[in-house]
C-alpha cells in the first residue's frame, strides 16, 4: 500500500500537471493562447532590455586592446574577443564611429567622393530607410555604447522569438520545449560566428513569417491578421535591404514553400473555401505589396550605388554551379562538422580556413527528413490526404539539398537564385530549419503516439551517425589536431544523437529538446564575449591627436601600415584614402589611378590599405577582398591629394615628409607626418 507521502506526491504532481495543462490549453482554433504566446517572448525581451541598458553585447572590438591597452581590458566581462570576426569589430564598428563623427549622414565622406551609407554596410544614418532598420535606432538616440548593444541583441531577440512562435503555433501544448529549442537555435555556431543583423534578420523573418502565415489563415480576428501582416511587411523590408543574399535566400525559399503548403492545407479547392482563404490572406498580400513598393523605391533612389556594386569584379554578379558540395567539401567535414565546432583555432583545419568559415549548423533537419517522408506517407495512407505543411517543408529542403549535391541543372537552379549562394552559406538555412522540423515531427508524435517508432528512429539515427562517421574518419586521418582543439566533441555528438532518437516518443520529446540545447551550448556558447560598450579608437592617444591635427588644419589623410591605421582613419571621420569600400568611389580612384590602368585591381569590394613604396601608387590585390597600394609623399598623387600621413611603419626616407607627432600606447607606435612640397625634402629616415 502506498504511503501518505507517495499519495501526496502524486497529488502534487497531478495538480502541477493540471495547472500546466490549463496554462497551455489551445484556443478553439487550435492556436496557442495568449499566455503561451507571450511568456517566453516577454522573458527574452526583458533579458535583452537589461543587457542593452547596461551596454553589454558580444562585440569583439576589444581586439584593439591587444595593440592599445595594457593589463586587463576593463570592459571585458566574460570570455574574450574573436579577432577573426574583423567584419564586425574592425570594419563595421569603425564605419559606425565615422558616421557618429560626421553626424550620421546618408553619404559618408571619409573616402574621397563619398560612400552611400544606406547600402550594404548597415550603418546608422538619418535617411528615411532607417525607419526599416530598427537595429540601428540605438546609435541615433543613445550613442555608440548603448547603440552597439541594441544592434547586437535586437535581431537576436527576433530570431529566438520567431523560432519560439513558430514552434508553439505548430505544437501549442509544448511551450517549454519550444523555448528550449529556440534557445538552442540562438547558440547555433553559424549564427554565433557570423553574428550580425544581416545574418540573423533573414532567419528571424522567415520563422516569424511561417508562424504568422498560420495565424493569418486560422485566426478569425481581423486585428490579429492585420498586426501580423504589418509586422511581417515591415520586417520584410528590414531583411531585404540588408542585402546579404547568401544568408537571405535559404530562409526565403523555406518560407515560400511552407507558405504554399499552408495555403494548400486549408484546401482551397472550392470557390467558397478559396474565397475564405484568400480573404484572410488579403492583409498579408497588401502588406507584401506595400513592402515591395518600399524596397523598389529604396533601390530606385540609389540606383547609382547598385550599378556601381553590380559593376565590381568582386562580388559582382556571382553565380555558382549546382552540385558543388562534394567538390568543395569532399569529406563533409565542413557542412557536418558541428560536433567539432568547439574549436576556436584561428588557423586552417579540415573544417575550414578559420573558425568563421568552419562554423556550421546542427543538421537536425537533414537527420529528420526520413521521418517526415514516413509521416507524410502514413497520413496519405490513413487519411487519404496529404499534410501540405510537411510537403512544403520537404520540398524546400530537398530543393536545397539537390542544389548542393546534384550537378547539371543550373538553368532551373538559377530560377530560384540558388546560384547566388556560396556552398558554405547554405549552412545558415539548416540552422533556421531546426525549429520547423523539430515541431513538425513532435506534432506528428503527439497526434499519433506509438511505442512502435523504433524503425523510423533508427533510420534517422543512422543518417545522423553516417554524417558523423564520414567526417570523423577524415579528421582522424587528415587532421587529428582538430579533435584535440574540440575535446568535448563526444558529448556534443552524443547529445545530437540523443535528440534525434528521443524526439520519437511523447514523454521524451522534452529530453530531445534538452539534448539539442546541450549540443548547441557546447558548440556555440563560448564564441562571443560579454563586453560592456565598445572600444573607442577615437579615445586613444593617437585618435585624439588625429582629431587635434584635423581640427587645427583640415586635410586629406593616408594611413600606411597595419589594419589599425586603416581602422583609425575610418573611425576618426576624417577624409582619407583608407577604409573598406563596398564599391569604388569614382573620385577617389580617379585621383589614385588617373588613367584607369589598374581598374582590375581596385574595382571591387575590399579593404584599402597602404604601404611605403617609390613613385606613383602601385596596386595589388593579395586577396579578392583586399587592395594594397604603395605610397610616396613625393609622387604626383602624394603632392596633389594628400596632406597628412598616419603610419606605424618607418618610411624609407623623410623626403616630402615632416613628422609632427609620435604617439606610443600599449604595443602601438604611430607617427603623424605632414606632406611637404617636393622642393623641401626632409632628412633620411635612417
Amino acid at each position: 500500500m502506498a504511503g501518505p507521502w507517495e499519495i501526496a506526491g502524486r497529488t502534487r504532481r497531478q495538480r502541477i500537471a493540471d495547472s500546466y495543462a490549463f496554462f497551455v490549453a489551445p484556443r478553439p482554433s487550435g492556436l496557442p493562447n495568449w499566455k503561451v504566446v507571450t511568456w517566453f517572448p516577454a522573458l527574452v525581451g526583458f533579458l535583452g532590455t537589461l543587457l542593452i541598458s547596461f551596454g553589454i553585447s558580444g562585440t569583439s572590438s576589444g581586439s584593439h586592446w591587444a595593440n592599445f591597452g595594457t593589463g586587463d581590458d576593463p570592459r571585458l566581462l566574460l570570455g574574450g574577443p574573436r579577432p577573426i570576426r574583423s567584419d564586425e569589430w574592425l570594419v563595421s564598428q569603425s564605419w559606425i564611429s565615422s558616421q557618429a563623427q560626421q553626424g550620421f549622414p546618408a553619404q559618408n565622406h571619409t573616402l574621397p567622393g563619398g560612400m552611400d551609407a544606406t547600402v550594404l554596410n548597415e550603418l546608422p544614418n538619418w535617411d528615411w530607410s532607417t525607419l526599416f532598420r530598427p537595429h540601428e535606432w540605438g546609435f541615433l538616440f543613445f550613442g555608440l555604447d548603448i547603440g552597439t548593444a541594441w544592434q547586437w541583441w535586437l535581431p537576436a531577440i527576433g530570431l529566438v522569438v520567431g523560432a519560439y512562435l513558430l514552434m508553439v503555433t505548430l505544437m501549442p501544448k509544448r511551450s517549454i520545449t519550444a523555448a528550449v529549442v529556440a534557445t538552442a537555435v540562438f547558440f547555433s555556431p553559424i549564427y554565433q560566428w557570423w553574428f550580425g543583423a544581416n545574418s540573423l534578420w533573414p532567419a528571424a523573418w522567415s520563422l516569424l513569417a511561417m508562424a504568422g502565415t498560420l495565424w493569418i489563415l486560422r485566426d478569425r480576428r481581423r486585428w490579429v491578421r492585420i498586426v501580423w501582416s504589418v509586422l511581417l511587411g515591415w520586417l520584410g523590408v528590414t531583411t531585404v535591404i540588408g542585402l546579404y543574399v547568401p544568408f537571405m535566400l535559404t530562409p526565403l525559399l523555406v518560407f515560400v514553400f511552407f507558405f504554399i503548403g499552408a495555403v494548400l492545407q486549408e484546401r482551397p479547392w472550392s470557390r467558397e473555401s478559396a474565397k475564405r482563404v484568400f480573404g484572410r490572406l488579403a492583409p498579408l498580400l497588401i502588406a507584401g505589396a506595400l513592402a515591395g513598393v518600399v524596397v523598389l523605391t529604396w533601390v530606385r533612389t540609389r540606383i547609382g550605388t547598385f550599378d556601381a556594386i553590380q559593376a565590381t569584379i568582386y562580388p559582382g554578379a556571382r553565380s555558382d554551379p549546382s552540385g558543388q558540395l562534394l567538390t568543395q567539401d569532399p569529406t563533409l567535414a565542413g557542412i557536418a562538422g558541428a560536433p567539432w565546432g568547439q574549436s576556436f583555432r584561428t588557423g586552417a583545419t579540415i573544417l575550414g580556413p578559420n573558425p568563421s568559415e568552419a562554423a556550421t549548423a546542427i543538421l537536425l533537419a537533414v537527420f529528420l527528413v526520413p521521418a517526415l517522408i514516413w509521416f507524410l506517407v502514413r497520413r496519405i495512407r490513413d487519411d487519404r490526404r496529404a499534410d501540405w505543411l510537411i510537403v512544403g517543408a520537404l520540398v524546400g529542403t530537398l530543393l536545397i539539398l539537390a542544389f548542393l549535391l546534384i550537378p547539371g541543372w543550373d538553368p532551373i537552379a538559377r530560377l530560384f537564385l540558388l546560384d547566388r549562394v556560396p556552398v558554405s552559406r547554405f549552412r545558415g538555412g539548416f540552422a533556421m530549419m531546426i525549429p520547423l522540423f523539430f515541431a513538425l515531427v513532435a506534432r506528428e508524435i503527439d497526434r499519433s503516439p506509438s511505442r512502435r517508432n523504433w524503425p523510423i528512429a533508427i533510420v534517422c539515427a543512422v543518417v545522423a551517425i553516417a554524417l558523423f562517421v564520414i567526417p570523423l574518419w577524415s579528421i582522424i586521418t587528415l587532421d587529428p589536431g582538430a579533435l584535440q582543439t574540440a575535446p568535448l566533441w563526444p558529448l556534443t555528438e552524443a547529445a545530437i544523437l540523443a535528440s534525434v532518437i528521443l524526439i520519437f516518443w511523447r514523454r521524451t520529446i522534452p529530453w530531445a529538446a534538452a539534448s539539442l540545447l546541450v549540443a548547441s551550448l557546447t558548440i556555440g556558447a563560448a564564441v562571443n564575449p560579454f563586453y560592456q560598450g565598445v572600444f573607442h579608437l577615437n579615445d586613444t592617444r593617437i585618435g585624439k591627436k588625429i582629431a587635434q591635427v584635423e581640427s587645427a588644419d583640415p586635410g586629406v589623410w593616408v594611413g600606411v601600415g597595419s589594419y589599425e591605421t586603416m581602422a583609425l582613419m575610418m573611425a576618426s571621420g576624417v577624409e582619407a584614402f583608407n577604409g573598406v569600400q563596398p564599391y569604388p568611389p569614382k573620385e577617389m580612384w580617379k585621383e589614385i589611378d588617373p588613367t584607369g590602368a589598374q581598374e582590375e585591381v581596385w574595382n571591387r569590394l575590399a579593404h584599402v590599405r597602404w604601404t611605403w613604396g617609390p613613385g606613383e601608387p602601385q596596386l595589388s590585390a593579395p586577396y579578392r577582398d583586399s587592395i594594397q597600394s604603395t605610397f610616396d609623399a613625393c609622387s604626383a598623387f602624394g603632392q596633389k591629394h594628400v596632406d597628412y600621413v598616419l603610419s606605424d611603419e618607418k618610411p624609407p626616407s623623410l623626403g616630402c615628409l615632416e613628422e609632427i607627432a609620435s604617439i606610443r600606447q600599449g604595443k602601438s607606435d604611430m607617427q603623424i607626418y605632414r606632406v611637404l612640397p617636393e622642393h623641401r625634402p626632409g632628412p633620411s629616415a635612417g
